[in-house]
């Protein structure tokens, strides 16, 4: 599954207060730190991503996200108007003619709501 880690990292901040308000005051530290006993295996681009988000909440940060995933600017295979070498044409189509549906099936969702959400709050 593709940016699993910016999955996981998104659902540890919907599920808990504290992890949350260190993800949007100090990313790099929350990245660092992870979620109880799970780490965050981001990509080199992931990392930057996220530590370059200033959001003022949740809603925001996960909306820049999904931007930089799908969006033209993303740097991560969507960008450009021209078919690049890894069959994406910039435009959220693969390269068939087919639409690229951004959003990932919710069976393969990372499920964190088992996790001690209140353990911190």
């Amino acid at each position: 599954m593709k940016h699993k880690s910016l999955n996981q990292l998104l659902c540890a901040a919907t599920v808990n207060v504290r992890f949350r308000e260190v993800l949007l005051r100090d990313p790099a530290k929350a990245i660092a730190t992870g979620y109880f006993d799970h780490s965050f295996t981001l990509t080199a681009e992931e990392r930057d991503l996220v530590c370059g988000i200033q959001a003022q909440g949740l809603e925001d940060f996960a909306a820049q996200v999904y931007h930089w995933i799908c969006g033209p600017d993303s740097g991560n295979g969507y960008n450009g108007s021209s078919r690049n070498g890894n069959g994406h044409n910039g435009n959220g189509h693969n390269g068939n003619g087919h639409k690229q549906d951004p959003l990932m099936p919710a069976d393969t969702l990372v499920d964190l709501y088992r996790a001690p959400a209140m353990a911190y709050a």
